[in-house]
């Protein structure tokens, strides 16, 4: 069935299925399906949800208060019929244009095709105005067509399947380290997406401080919620440290983002959004504890990569945003 499915619209099926993987569903339903496309990050679908102010942590948050959890692990997770609906109407809408390749507009498409499905039903719930996400579709795939991102070379690169040191920039490999160094100072014996965050101020210099500064997270303020969430260890560590789970987690997603941009280097930036990435971690929790909003974070990010699309360390131009009270609360 997926054989005319480009490679973005895979991995939004992928991303699909560990979303109703983790909500611990027997079967991929349409919501998860809308998670799965905004999840994916940089295709015309993600970017058209983002633009109409959907942040991927509240969705999920609002998928599990409207479909609960299923409580059925399953290895083989399998389509709903309504995904299996959505499915034959992106392929005829993709049908319609040359070559035929289903793309995650199309999905979206189609889902917005289906009124009483579950992604509908999640849409709704976080406000979103189904008019208004057809019409940035339409725009941002329009956008796409007059300006297409430029290519990588043409000649295919075996990249490395996952994170390594050595595919850090400068400024990421500064932050790096200081996060070893962070952990080593409060006596832990892993170092976690916490000490990666708070080391992308403390090494100030790269494209995550300059977003992470100026949406309201400083230096002072990151260390004292650090130490006070976090605690200090026993003292008696490793002299050898390693990466946590989700540390890793997260530096592998940092590499899959950058390697989506054609770039063949890790920035700050892609560190930042791949902890954005996690569903759960220190890191997150951190942020929660700052009150930083999530997704102009994010948001900012993106669009420094957007504006220098072959620079892996790009400079941030924008304007800040106003991360206290009740504004950084998104519908």
């Amino acid at each position: 069935m997926f054989e005319n499915f480009s490679a973005k619209a895979i991995e939004a099926l992928q991303l699909a299925r560990e979303e109703a993987r983790r909500l611990e569903f027997a079967q991929v339903d349409t919501d998860h399906l809308l998670l799965g496309l905004l999840a994916e990050g940089n295709g015309v679908a993600a970017r058209a949800l983002k633009l109409e102010g959907l942040d991927l942590r509240k969705a999920r948050v609002a998928a599990e208060q409207l479909g609960g959890r299923g409580y059925m692990r399953s290895q083989q997770l399998f389509f709903s019929p309504d995904c299996q609906a959505v499915f034959f109407d992106a392929a005829a809408l993709a049908a319609q244009v040359e070559p035929v390749l289903v793309d995650t507009q199309d999905l979206l498409f189609a889902l917005l095709k289906h009124p009483r499905c579950r992604a509908i039903a999640l849409l709704r719930h976080l406000n979103a105005d189904l008019e208004a996400l057809y019409r940035q579709v339409r725009s941002v795939r329009a956008q796409d067509l007059e300006s297409p991102t430029p290519l990588p070379d043409p000649e295919r690169v075996v990249r490395p399947k996952h994170f390594s040191p050595r595919l850090l920039t400068e400024s990421a490999r500064k932050a790096y380290d200081q996060a070893f160094a962070m952990a080593r100072a409060f006596g832990h014996t892993l170092v976690g997406t916490e000490q990666l965050l708070v080391a992308l101020v403390i090494a100030d210099e790269g494209l995550a401080a300059q977003v992470l500064e100026a949406n309201g997270l400083n230096r002072l303020d990151a260390e004292a919620v650090l130490h006070r969430v976090m605690g200090r260890g026993s003292g008696t560590v490793e002299s050898k440290h390693v990466l946590s789970r989700r540390a890793q987690e997260a530096l592998d997603a940092a590499w899959r983002e950058a390697c989506a941009r054609g770039h063949g280097a890790i920035g700050t930036g892609h560190v930042l959004l791949g902890l954005l990435g996690l569903d759960a971690g220190g890191a997150l929790t951190l942020m929660d504890q700052l009150r930083l909003n999530l997704g102009a974070v994010q948001l900012d990010t993106e669009q420094a990569f957007d504006d220098s699309p072959r620079d892996p360390e790009p400079r941030w131009a924008g304007d800040a945003v106003s991360t206290t009270g009740d504004e950084c609360l998104l519908p």
